[in-house]
């Protein structure tokens, strides 16, 4: 009985002792599960801001691209032949080009005359004569650049002749005059001849930078220049008033007032950056991208992207702590009914002690298949860095390749400038071989552009009905006329397909890029023989292939096949298998290869749905 009562009062000591050590430890896991979910709170915020930046930086790129564009034309325009020649014909059907080739965001190029009237537009073979009387002498897009002789960007601006806002890009026409002085000498003067301007529609704008994001995200797009004016806002009359104005401030609830114009006044430094401003239970994460063009500082583009993580993270931080109480609780009861076993039955403690130490080994276990994960990823890594290397050196190859000739060509033509009128006479295989490697240069910029919209899942595809024949037909001509331009040493290397008329539901420029990237690849390791393609049905799916009897495919290679920068050919990025992979994937499509089983040669296959 003495022994029995003592062996209570030890037990009833040890449970209290068990049920202090129950509060802390369920104190202690509360705060620690407070304090991880905080932390989980910020990496969730700081990734949601991270990925705003990189969205709005990639919407400034293509900004600054589509902008590049209009400039380079304007460039070209003003310096044209035709434009000093005043050969109205000519320089209606550059203008026409030009607007065919940014289309997206401008909406009419003109010549202007250096009265400020209308010579002509980009209008004139859109059947639309446009309004040829209306001057623009007035227009800041037209006193700017004949005041300093240098291209100009305007803000958001409403011309008489259209109720729609517009930004116009103006490069003035300069023409230069040789002048005698008086002691006989001669000297050079530039003379302003008018202007050649792009108009950009505002809408357009928009609605083109709104079409670039991500399809996955939510988010809105605006436009402001330096200065503070909204150049483009989903409200239509927010464009052209500063953001400190009435109209714009009275949109704005007055708890985030003072941080949303500390965020805008921010913006206009020149910086990109990304701010979170919280209203009514909901996040809005302010990203913004400054927008330079020639190193200069033009506009600030916006992207705002609402979300709910505060709230959501809070109630999740509730179920947690919640969860981690309980848990203690139930632990601590558990362990008082162990502690009792521990003193009726000694037998289940040497089983229990079995079994943390089966536990221990199965932990030890797993920390050997960890760092045996660990060290697989390591070696990932290591081909990742590898395969970045090979791609630097490739693509630095890729560039440098078609850019000196360009400028070797250019600097031969530039010498050959005739100084007593300022022309010169260009050979047509000169522009062929400055087209041809001005195309190469582009392929390269469309290929990463690519890449770009697939990993940030903004690959769009154009389905329409069409027989697969046509695109084969235009690829062999294609592919024949390139062959027949090479060296001699392709001289025995034939293309070979027999023509199979098969309608399909897909998107036609696409399918189009595949086949021109398969065939282009084994054009780039065959040099005899034959490269063959062919078309089949099977089942519901139809599958072509393309051959040939080059080298094969590299043993080093063939495992990542299909993965970016998986080349050893200095004539190649690595991208176009990839970008091909993608683009088939996304049709719900497969591409697959295999070597030859006679030894020679390659043959690549992809397979599309009918229906």
């Amino acid at each position: 009985m003495i022994n029995l009562s003592i062996l209570k009062n030890n037990f009833s000591v040890l449970l209290i002792i068990i049920i202090i050590g129950i509060g802390f430890l369920s104190i202690m896991s509360y705060q620690s599960s407070s304090f991880t979910a905080e932390e989980i709170k910020k990496m969730a915020e700081d990734d949601i801001r991270s990925n705003a930046k990189i969205q709005t930086y990639d919407l400034s790129r293509i900004l600054v691209h589509s902008l590049d564009s209009i400039i380079s034309n304007l460039e070209l325009l003003t310096s044209s032949p035709y434009i000093l020649q005043n050969d109205l014909d000519q320089v209606q059907t550059l203008l026409y080009t030009a607007q065919l080739s940014t289309s997206q965001i401008t909406d009419t190029y003109y010549w202007i005359d250096s009265n400020g009237g209308i010579v002509t537009s980009s209008k004139i073979y859109q059947g639309d004569t446009g309004s040829p009387n209306l001057n623009f002498k007035n227009q800041s897009f037209f006193l700017n650049p004949k005041k300093t002789l240098s291209p100009y960007f305007s803000t958001s601006i409403r011309t008489e002749d259209s109720p729609s806002s517009f930004l116009y890009v103006s490069y003035p026409i300069i023409k230069k005059q040789i002048i005698t002085f008086q002691n006989g000498t001669y000297g050079v003067q530039q003379a302003f001849d008018g202007v050649i301007v792009a108009a950009l529609s505002v809408k357009s704008l928009g609605l083109f930078l709104q079409d670039e994001m991500a399809s996955s995200i939510v988010g809105n797009v605006g436009l402001m220049d330096r200065n503070g004016v909204i150049i483009y806002a989903r409200n239509p009359a927010l464009i052209g008033k500063n953001y400190l104005s009435p109209e714009f401030q009275s949109l704005i609830p007055d708890v985030i007032k003072n941080d949303y114009n500390r965020i805008l006044s921010n913006s206009l430094q020149g910086k990109s950056s990304a701010e979170d401003l919280v209203y009514n239970g909901t996040t809005v994460t302010l990203s913004y991208e400054p927008i330079l063009i020639s190193d200069k500082y033009l506009w600030t583009l916006y992207v705002s992207f609402p979300h709910q993580l505060a709230s959501n993270v809070g109630s999740l931080i509730a179920q947690q702590n919640n969860f981690s109480t309980l848990i203690v609780v139930i632990t601590g009861s558990v362990t008082v009914g162990i502690i009792y076993l521990i003193l009726s039955w000694n037998r289940k403690l040497e089983r229990e002690v079995n079994t943390r130490t089966s536990q221990v080994k199965n932990t030890n276990i797993s920390l050997m298949e960890s760092n045996r994960l660990l060290e697989q990823a390591n070696e990932r890594l290591k081909v990742h860095d590898k395969m970045q290397k090979e791609f630097i050196n490739i693509a630095a190859h890729e560039l440098r390749t078609p850019i000196m000739p360009i400028l070797g060509e250019i600097e031969l033509i530039a010498g050959d400038i005739d100084p007593r009128n300022s022309t010169v006479q260009v050979e047509g295989e000169q522009i062929k071989l400055i087209i041809r490697n001005a195309k190469r240069l582009d392929r390269l910029a469309s290929d990463i552009l690519d890449v770009t919209r697939i990993e940030s899942n903004s690959l769009k595809l154009h389905k329409e009905n069409f027989n697969i024949n046509d695109i084969l037909s235009d690829s062999i001509r294609d592919i024949q006329n390139h062959i027949s331009s090479l060296d001699g040493g392709h001289k025995n290397l034939n293309t070979i397909y027999h023509p199979v008329n098969l309608r399909i539901f897909a998107d036609k420029e696409r399918i189009n890029q595949v086949i021109s990237n398969l065939i282009s690849n084994a054009l780039k390791f065959t040099s005899n023989g034959f490269i063959k393609i062919n078309v089949e049905k099977k089942d519901n799916q139809v599958v072509i292939s393309v051959e040939d009897t080059g080298t094969g495919i590299d043993p080093e290679i063939f495992p990542r096949l299909f993965c970016k920068f998986a080349t050893k050919s200095e004539k190649g990025t690595g991208l176009g298998l990839y970008i091909s992979k993608n683009i088939i994937d996304a049709h719900r499509g497969k591409i697959w290869a295999q070597n030859n089983p006679n030894g020679i040669g390659a043959t690549f296959f992809f397979s599309l749905p009918l229906s």
